[in-house]
């Protein structure tokens, strides 16, 4: 039934509705007894979907941020894999709570430089990093 629902979940990305969808779909997939397992589908579906508007913080980040702390290597391997919007601004979110700001913060410094993603992604990188910059 999980797979299922992700599944629904993607075919859902970039409709008008998704971002309301999107909470009856979380919600069912909380009832199922979904687990830490399905950080990374989710995950994956944002990179599949770089640019897309997942809510701010969404349903999605609302039901990953349950796992809090524990996600964050999922993320940082999302991240490694293939950074969006999304994933970026979830990450600078860790990156204000954390302990590991200068590990986190070299990390957010490799996607501003990498030549394999979009611009927009790359410059919401250095936005990031520009303002745990000022911060200090």
């Amino acid at each position: 039934m999980i797979d299922k629902l992700l599944r629904e979940i993607e075919e859902l990305v970039g409709s008008d509705d998704f971002i309301y969808a999107m909470e009856e779909k979380m919600s069912l997939i909380k009832d199922e007894g979904a687990g830490i397992e399905t950080v990374t589908p989710l995950l994956q579906i944002m990179e599949r979907h770089p640019l897309d508007d997942f809510g701010m913080p969404g349903a999605m980040v609302h039901f990953i941020e349950t796992f809090y702390p524990s996600y964050e290597p999922y993320l940082i391997e999302s991240l490694k894999r293939r950074p969006t919007l999304h994933t970026v601004w979830m990450f600078n979110r860790c990156i204000n709570a954390t302990s590991k700001k200068d590990e986190y913060l070299s990390l957010m410094k490799e996607i501003v430089n990498r030549e394999d993603i979009e611009k927009e992604i790359r410059n919401s990188a250095q936005e990031f990093v520009d303002f745990q910059f000022s911060k200090n």
